[in-house]
């Protein structure tokens, strides 16, 4: 006897389906000279979460003054430009911009690829790819389940479901996710099946070391978090733990085959320095960056004609500016002062609070150490001074008024007012903590790569790479 309670849920089912099939059938029939379009074997997708065209500058800059040269993208041959607004307003959040670059749909900010309502689901490139029998990869300096990264593999109404995506990457098929861990994955109160475990059930090795990935081998589908959460930021990095390029190489490794593979790379941790105005953790991030592009270029030096590479931004954080005098030497020479992110800074500050002698005299020689602020003027010292009094107040006794965000937003005002200062010695500003409306740039080669010139909508990403697909 049928269950009349499951009707309406196999309706909804059914509904969606169809909705996502149809989407997918009208993305492929209407790409330009279908029948014998141009496609590409091995896809590389890389996402510089936040990296608009100032903070490319910048990281270009800082990569001349220390003598390393350009970073490899900038020299890629195609190059474009991408409006990331959403369904309903100018500014995007990663999960309406990452519904977009994956599945080709505008949605929502909040909305993972589900349509504004929250009730359509929407299928991904990487989804299509794995269906079309290509092998597919996910690596991430953000934790695996942040927005960004489960815009190619879930679809949730809300971004922070992170437990349910957990539980969808686990069923997702797809061969290799590594980088950042799964955050929440016993669920908000832990007392939810680990996801970890989920994941073995359905054939995936977890591996936590360095070695056990080195001894991996092309086969059963991996999970290889380097960290509970997120990576650290690549100027804190410890020694020895692996970077975004070595789970980059790990991944082609482990995908490569006939039919092909499909590869996104974030560099979720450079939207997080943005968003503390930490110039200096931001052109270490898009150097670690840069070395996993560099690792899909070497791929590509072996099957030009078959390999597609682009490297984007979903959106542009924190109204980045780089005066337009900035020099590759005055960038480096201030930037490499900083020997620490100012999230370890925030530590250090909170340890300080809990002393007995919090005066900011005794707290000034820290700044310097950690900052490489030698060399001040009186309106710097009156600025750090008012924020350091600020962050020796309890957080509950802050007064967060209008004045108090606009300089400080949501983090810790010494840190963040330390990085402005060391930032504008570079030449370089901030006007705010969050994202904007900015276009971002686009950079391609190799197969299919005409398709990514000129300006575009995000959404033109995601369709753009399912024609490139090839057809099964």
């Amino acid at each position: 006897m049928t269950d009349l309670k499951l009707v309406p849920r196999f309706q909804r089912f059914l509904k969606n389906a169809v909705f996502s099939f149809l989407a997918v059938l009208l993305l492929t029939s209407a790409a330009p000279g279908a029948e014998g379009r141009e496609s590409a074997k091995y896809i590389f997708l890389f996402i510089g979460d936040g990296m608009g065209e100032a903070q490319v500058r910048a990281a270009e800059l800082y990569s001349l003054g220390s003598g390393t040269g350009k970073i490899s993208f900038s020299s890629m041959p195609v190059r474009g430009k991408m409006s990331t607004s959403t369904a309903d307003g100018a500014v995007t959040d990663s999960a309406a911009a990452g519904t977009a670059l994956a599945s080709g749909f505008k949605t929502k900010n909040g909305i993972l690829n589900m349509d504004p309502s929250g009730t359509k689901r929407f299928l991904t490139v990487a989804m299509l790819a794995r269906d079309r029998g290509m092998k597919v990869g996910i690596v991430t300096s953000s934790f695996l389940n942040d927005a960004t990264p489960a815009a190619f593999y879930a679809w949730r109404p809300s971004r922070t479901d992170w437990y349910e995506i957990g539980e969808q990457l686990a069923e997702s098929g797809f061969d290799y996710f590594a980088g950042g861990g799964v955050t929440r994955r016993r669920g908000r109160k832990g007392n939810l099946r680990d996801v970890y475990g989920l994941a073995r059930e359905k054939g995936y090795r977890v591996l936590g070391t360095r070695e056990e990935l080195a001894a991996a081998k092309p086969g059963a589908p991996i999970i290889a978090p380097g960290s509970a959460g997120a990576l650290p930021y690549d100027m804190d990095r410890p020694k020895g733990s692996l970077s975004l390029a070595e789970y980059t190489r790990h991944g082609i490794r482990l995908l490569d085959n006939p039919e092909g593979f499909f590869l996104m790379v974030e560099g979720g941790t450079i939207d997080w320095a943005c968003h503390r105005n930490d110039a200096a953790a931001l052109v270490h991030d898009m150097a670690a960056f840069d070395a996993a592009v560099k690792e899909a270029l070497a791929f590509a030096q072996t099957r030009p004609k078959e390999t597609l590479i682009v490297v984007l931004a979903d959106h542009e954080t924190g109204g980045m500016s780089i005066d337009g005098t900035a020099s590759a030497a005055q960038v480096y020479a201030v930037l490499s002062n900083q020997h620490r992110s100012s999230e370890v800074f925030d530590r250090k500050i909170e340890e300080f609070r809990r002393g007995k002698d919090r005066s900011f005299e005794k707290m000034l020689p820290v700044i310097t150490e950690t900052f490489g602020l030698h060399s001040l003027t009186e309106g710097e010292l009156n600025d750090l001074r008012a924020a350091f009094a600020q962050s020796m107040k309890p957080k509950d006794q802050r007064k967060r008024d209008r004045n108090y965000l606009r300089r400080y937003g949501p983090y810790e005002p010494l840190s963040v007012t330390a990085t402005r200062i060391l930032g504008r010695k570079a030449g370089i500003t901030w006007s705010s903590f969050g994202h904007s409306g900015a276009d971002v740039p686009v950079f391609a080669q190799g197969a299919g790569s005409a398709s990514f010139a000129g300006e575009y909508d995000n959404t033109e990403v995601g369709r753009i790479l399912m024609y490139l697909l090839p057809s099964r």
